[in-house]
């Protein structure tokens, strides 16, 4: 379908409709007339882009909460773990189309979806690997990454995220984690919980820049954006 949709003021390669609470995000399709979960496909002044749900993509969601940090400004490189089945790292495969994702996934079955939503996608490398180990999998990094963003639903997120940035990424580079309080704890408030992981990230030598609250979209969920 064809629809009018504009530049995002602030997020290079971001586009969208709407506004206020209606707001839509998209990214130009790196591999036109293919979907990769069901999601909507329009087109603009000749070419195509993807609708980029934020009930899906945590992404996204970061985003629509209005970050005071240009996340993609300057970014090549990526270590995603956490990459699923691969919604949300198809969007970043088209926000930096001349760039490189390593997405590490735990899962096989997951692995296996990954590697067939995103298999004509070239800037996609798939790896088999549990984000515990980040040494495991280094013969398939081949450099320092300038961003390692992480979704995985384990208790002790922040030092998966420390060990991880620690190995891989660049001096000045940036952590986006996706905090899960259920996975660490489903008694206890999640407010605590965000309290004790950012202690955690500060701890290991991280300055946290913001923290954006995604329960809108996905319950018990805080971004933080934070620096090494």
């Amino acid at each position: 379908m064809s629809m009018a949709i504009r530049p995002h003021p602030k997020y290079k390669n971001i586009w969208i409709s709407g506004a206020g609470d209606n707001l839509k995000l998209y990214t130009e399709n790196l591999t036109p007339g293919m979907k990769v979960y069901g999601e909507r496909l329009i087109n603009f002044k000749g070419k195509e882009y993807r609708e980029w749900d934020p009930y899906r993509s945590k992404l996204a969601a970061l985003i629509l909460g209005n970050p005071d940090f240009e996340i993609l400004a300057n970014l090549n490189s990526c270590l995603y773990l956490g990459a699923s089945s691969g919604t949300t790292i198809s969007h970043f495969s088209d926000l930096i189309p001349d760039g490189v994702i390593f997405g590490v996934e735990f899962a096989e079955r997951s692995i296996r979806q990954l590697i067939q939503n995103t298999s004509n996608r070239q800037n996609i490398v798939p790896i088999l690997g549990d984000a515990n180990f980040p040494e495991n999998y280094a013969n398939s990094i081949f450099k320092e990454v300038d961003l390692v963003y992480q979704d995985v639903a384990q208790p002790n997120q922040a030092e998966i995220a420390i060990r991880n940035c620690n190995y891989y990424l660049k001096k000045n580079g940036y952590l986006v984690l996706a905090i899960k309080s259920q996975s660490i704890d489903s008694v206890k408030k999640s407010e605590i919980i965000y309290s004790q992981e950012i202690k955690v990230l500060e701890d290991g030598s991280f300055d946290i820049t913001e923290s954006i609250n995604i329960h809108k979209y996905a319950a018990n969920h805080l971004m933080i954006i934070a620096k090494k």
